[in-house]
């Protein structure tokens, strides 16, 4: 089945405002190029770069990943869910079966993360979905076939893919992995993150 990636990415210098308090904006801009880089590690470790599609509009971003031969789209900034339906267009009209979306967040994501969210949408069609600890928010899903209306990334949107599965009749299947639980979008988890890596809490002020 011709699976592609699918990761969207806010401009780095705009990212993590809700961090605005614990970090100033170049290291804010520093943490979500680091975050990013893990997330595109990971991708590449599973993906052939061309199935691999950034949606941003970072403009030196959209040149950094078209130099390495990736797909890319400039996002209208209408927010994420409008972002990854304009991707999911592009790669349904290049042929994509299933799609695999990262958010760009995720500091522990692995190849073998990745790896398990292609190799569990292949068995689709049907949805899969990987929740965050509390399993309120979703931070990575795989979905066969692709349907540009499906996204619902927002408060809860946990169980509203769900929902949109289910009136879809698609099958749903939940997987738990720390390297996909884990994002970076509150204070609480920036500063347990700063305490594994050994990070200064003053050093990014």
């Amino acid at each position: 089945m011709d699976c592609w990636v699918i990761i969207p990415a806010k401009s780095f210098h705009s990212d993590k405002i809700r961090l605005s308090n614990l970090l100033g904006v170049d290291a804010r801009a520093a943490l979500s190029r680091r975050l990013f880089g893990r997330v595109l590690d990971a991708a590449l470790s599973t993906f052939p770069a061309d199935r691999i599609l950034v949606v941003t509009k970072d403009q030196l971003l959209l040149a950094l990943m078209r130099g390495q031969g990736l797909n890319t789209l400039e996002d209208s900034d209408g927010g994420v869910n409008p972002a990854l339906s304009l991707g999911c267009r592009h790669a349904a009209g290049r042929g994509a079966r299933s799609i695999v979306i990262l958010s760009a967040d995720l500091p522990h994501v692995t190849t073998a993360d990745v790896a398990a969210l292609r190799a569990t949408i292949n068995e689709g069609p049907g949805c899969v979905l990987a929740p965050d600890e509390q399993e309120q928010s979703i931070n990575a899903l795989a979905l066969a076939p692709p349907d540009p209306d499906f996204f619902q990334f927002g408060p809860d949107c946990f169980q509203a893919h769900i929902a949109a599965a289910k009136a879809r009749k698609l099958s749903v299947r939940v997987l738990r992995r720390p390297g996909l639980a884990v994002d970076l979008d509150t204070p609480e988890s920036y500063r347990r993150f700063a305490k594994e890596q050994r990070i200064p809490m003053d050093a990014g002020a």
